[in-house]
């Protein structure tokens, strides 16, 4: 799976990654209904760095589609809100 970082570049993820990042999504999401900026830059920073853990940084010269695309970490409540609003179903922003 490829997942874009907003300002940073696309990583190739492994699939045996998604239940980590789903966990930490479900912490993207209730910071968003909550309102909790806090809360939700300190998830957003665990997801881009769970991603980088995980997966292989795709050079900037190769053109590939993203699968996902994970807010850049200092995005705002309202940000994410509108991003979560556009995604499949109440997904978050990692489905599964």
């Amino acid at each position: 799976m490829i997942i874009r970082i907003m300002g940073e570049g696309q990583w190739d993820v492994p699939d045996s990654a998604l239940s980590e990042l789903n966990s930490i999504d479900g912490h993207v999401e209730h910071a968003v209904a909550g309102g909790l900026q806090e809360e939700l830059t300190d998830a957003l920073t665990r997801l881009a760095a769970t991603v980088r853990e995980h997966g292989r940084q795709i050079p900037d010269d190769e053109i590939v589609d993203s699968d996902l695309i994970v807010p850049d970490t200092n995005a705002t409540v309202e940000e994410v809100s509108v991003l979560l609003a556009d995604s499949a179903a109440g997904e978050g922003l990692i489905p599964g």
